[in-house]
């Protein structure tokens, strides 16, 4: 998150249902490797930044897949991505995902609730 804006990706994949559809950032993880630095390895490699906290989500379903998600705010723009993982990056306000989602232009479809948890958690925090 920044600025009450959320980054969602267009990923590069092979499967042509997916060509268009926002998804969250990340990726798979690597023989051994936590979650959580899972995480900040994708961010690195994929958009070039540094996640200063990460605040685990929950556990999504998603073609058989379990995907662990976190959330985290981003202080620093990010200026590049890497163009062989997505076709493209935007930062949509929360109302505008939700049409995304209304429009079946959501990539696995738990992206919406993802953002919701982490606004609950967010909110929760400033308290």
């Amino acid at each position: 998150m920044r600025a009450d804006r959320y980054l969602l990706a267009q990923h590069n994949s092979r499967r042509r249902e997916n060509l268009g559809r926002w998804g969250l950032p990340g990726g798979r993880l690597r023989h051994e490797e936590k979650p959580k630095a899972c995480l900040r390895r994708e961010l690195i490699e994929e958009l070039g930044c540094h996640a200063p906290y990460l605040v685990r989500l929950g556990d999504w379903l998603h073609d058989g897949e379990q995907h662990r998600v976190f959330g985290c705010e981003l202080d620093e723009p990010i200026a590049a991505f890497d163009a062989e993982e997505l076709l493209a990056i935007g930062w949509f306000t929360y109302e505008e995902i939700a049409e995304l989602a209304v429009a079946n232009k959501l990539r696995t479809g738990f992206e919406l609730a993802a953002i919701t948890e982490f606004q609950r958690h967010h909110s929760a925090r400033r308290r």
